[in-house]
């Protein structure tokens, strides 16, 4: 069962969102560990992107990617350890979107994410290549392959922008 944003799940559309993830679910790579579901790039889907970046609700670049995520992560133990009766909310507040021209190695290195992540982050590889990608982002021409939404309410618009259109 997919751990989905809070704000999704309350959505009525939570279950066609959960439905069409697992539904397109496969290993990033062949050796892979977690599932990511593969969808096509939708026109909402680019324009919410293109907003998280510009708001500040996203960034792009794997390396950066890596890094915000640890940082988070430290946040997070050193509140575990200030307050161990606090549980954890085992839900995805982050998504991550892949190109869908990545190396193998890419996508090694985007397991490896999700596999130190598993709580929180969630990912979506999109059959578009970085190119179109980092074009259809930043209007010029530029290879983007992963962007990560980090605002959980912007997370799960990106995901309900998933959706094919009615």
């Amino acid at each position: 069962m997919l751990k989905l944003p809070k704000d999704l799940v309350a959505d009525p559309r939570h279950d066609a969102v959960s439905d069409l993830l697992t539904k397109h679910a496969g290993l990033l790579w062949e050796r892979g560990r977690n599932q990511v579901a593969t969808l096509p790039m939708t026109e909402a889907l680019a324009a919410e992107l293109r907003g998280a970046l510009a708001a500040g609700h996203a960034c792009h670049g794997l390396e950066l990617i890596a890094d915000r995520l640890a940082g988070e992560q430290k946040g997070l133990d050193a509140l575990a350890r200030k307050t161990p009766e606090s549980p954890q909310n085992a839900r995805a507040s982050r998504v991550l979107f892949l190109a869908g021209d990545g190396s193998p190695r890419f996508y090694r290195d985007c397991d490896a994410l999700l596999s130190r992540y598993p709580q929180r982050l969630l990912a979506c590889r999109i059959e578009i290549t970085g190119e179109a990608l980092g074009e259809e982002l930043t209007g010029k021409a530029k290879l983007v392959r992963s962007v990560l939404v980090f605002d959980k309410k912007v997370a799960a618009r990106a995901l309900l922008a998933l959706l094919p259109p009615d």
